[in-house]
């Protein structure tokens, strides 16, 4: 049989070289052309749906692996007791960013893992409480901007966690809907809203899809954990892709990002624009720090990190300090802000 197709092969070619005609030359040569290009499209259409099989089978095993989770771990029911709701000219907005829930640090500056991050959590309910208090705030806005969790996206990252990635869902999302309930105690209303930051990624960068976030699948748990809490409303925001969001506080709007796509000034105008033009201030996260600025009218707002200096600070000799930042809002914008150490 190989040798029969091989034999038609030589005579196929020897048809073909024997035809002199130009015109007829260039017909053969263009229906081969187009055949492979044919062949091509198939081949890319091949690829594209193993690609969107790979990527659906994936999001459907970790569901699967994470309700399972849920269903074995035993979690403590939630006690909802609902504030009097009250009236007033502001409302307090709460950054919760950069957890990195699961890293385990224990170097010559800092302690961390997830026991010290619970610790952590409490003495910053006691912060935002007493805030809310003094300025008679009535609703709170908590905005968590991404690295809830501290993720798998390198080795040496790996091989320090404390918990695998699936426990870091878990137990942040718990400590969270947790964060959510107390705070449900003390304010007419409590939203949540959050976008997914680089180190929830589910591979390395240069393969690393946009939208393939393991931190959305945070606001997917709060939803179904406080989800007869009344006065609690998971992902308020508007969200304009898997990246951004827009939330409104007291007439004015917010646009919030982590920050590993924003790292320069000119971004601001850049995300204002993709936003639709009216924006009053950008929230970020990303680099463990608090910061304010005004870039060409725009207020910016960077919180900074439950995690403190881990090895990659060591590294690159940077030092700072666990901290996050509470923001007073009224209908002109930041009354005042605060940063609280952890």
């Amino acid at each position: 049989m190989y040798g029969m197709k091989t034999v038609i092969d030589i005579l196929d070619r020897a048809k073909t070289s024997a035809i002199q005609d130009s015109d007829v030359l260039s017909e053969i040569e263009q229906r081969r052309i187009e055949l492979r290009k044919e062949q091509q499209k198939v081949c890319d259409q091949r690829t594209a749906l193993s690609r969107l099989i790979r990527e659906r089978s994936r999001q459907e095993e970790l569901n699967e692996i994470l309700t399972a989770a849920i269903m074995e771990g035993a979690m403590q029911p939630l006690d909802y007791s609902p504030a009097e709701p009250i009236v007033s000219d502001n409302d307090l907005l709460v950054s919760l960013n950069d957890i990195h829930y699961g890293a385990n640090i224990n170097n010559f500056w800092n302690t961390y893992n997830s026991e010290i991050c619970h610790e952590m959590m409490r003495r910053y309910l006691d912060y935002i409480i007493q805030i809310g208090i003094m300025h008679q705030s009535e609703n709170c806005v908590v905005w968590a901007n991404g690295d809830l969790i501290n993720g798998s996206i390198h080795h040496s990252i790996a091989v320090t966690n404390k918990e695998n990635v699936i426990e870091q869902i878990t137990g942040v999302s718990e400590l969270i809907a947790g964060f959510l309930s107390v705070l449900s105690r003390h304010f007419s209303h409590v939203y949540f809203v959050s976008v997914a930051g680089n180190h929830s990624r589910m591979d390395i960068k240069e393969r690393a899809l946009k939208d393939e976030r393991l931190d959305d699948l945070v606001e997917w748990y709060l939803k179904a954990r406080l989800q007869n809490f009344e006065n609690v409303t998971v992902g308020a925001s508007q969200k304009i892709d898997s990246t951004m969001y827009i939330i409104n506080v007291r007439g004015k709007n917010y646009v919030g990002v982590h920050g590993d796509y924003d790292n320069s000034k000119e971004k601001v105008q850049s995300l204002k624009t993709m936003a639709g033009g009216d924006v009053y201030a950008v929230l970020s996260a990303h680099l463990h720090h608090n910061k304010q600025d005004v870039v060409q009218g725009v207020k910016t707002i960077m919180a900074g990190s439950f995690l403190g200096v881990d090895d990659f600070c060591v590294s690159k000799r940077i030092i700072g300090r666990p901290e996050q930042m509470v923001c007073v809002c009224d209908e002109n914008g930041i009354r005042c802000t605060y940063d609280i150490p952890l």
